[in-house]
């Protein structure tokens, strides 16, 4: 993987200023993110009748996605210990991990982009398709452009979905 200084940032895992691949995302990158869902399905929670099944619905989803953010932290730890110690060529666990981060993460975002007209949405919460840059690369001349449609790097939050 290339390292790539960050402008203003002293810190090697200090979180991207644009989050374009998967490997970019760092523990910094959730905290965010976790309060802004909890917020939201909190507020979706007391507008449901105690006692009902969409009171019980709304809670019990914003505990799976409190619990959701908590194992991506812990993976983000573990991925941030890899970028710092390790090798994150190697085959097997890394790079299943690898792989899962930005699963976990896309999951988490599509929920936030239900709110995504509300104040607090950031725009830097979006599906990241690609690990990396060579990663970006082997699908690109894989599937050739004509097969792309344009959706490589799409901003779009509905492009992969």
């Amino acid at each position: 993987m290339i390292h790539r200084d960050i402008p203003g940032h002293e810190q090697p895992l200090a979180p991207a200023v644009i989050l374009e691949f998967s490997d970019d995302l760092r523990v910094a990158d959730v905290s965010p993110l976790r309060d802004f869902l909890a917020a939201r399905l909190n507020e979706l929670a007391r507008d449901q009748e105690e006692g009902t099944d969409a009171r019980w619905a709304a809670e019990h989803l914003a505990r799976t996605i409190d619990a959701a953010c908590r194992d991506l932290t812990d993976a983000l730890v573990s991925w941030e210990m890899e970028l710092t110690e390790g090798d994150i060529s190697r085959p097997g666990h890394v790079q299943r991990l690898r792989q899962n981060l930005g699963t976990d993460w896309d999951r988490l975002v599509r929920t936030a982009q239900r709110y995504a007209d509300h104040p607090d949405y950031l725009p830097r919460w979006r599906p990241l398709r690609y690990c990396c840059v060579e990663h970006a690369e082997f699908v690109e001349q894989a599937l050739g452009d004509a097969t792309d449609s344009g959706i490589l790097y799409s901003d779009s939050p509905g492009h992969d979905n």
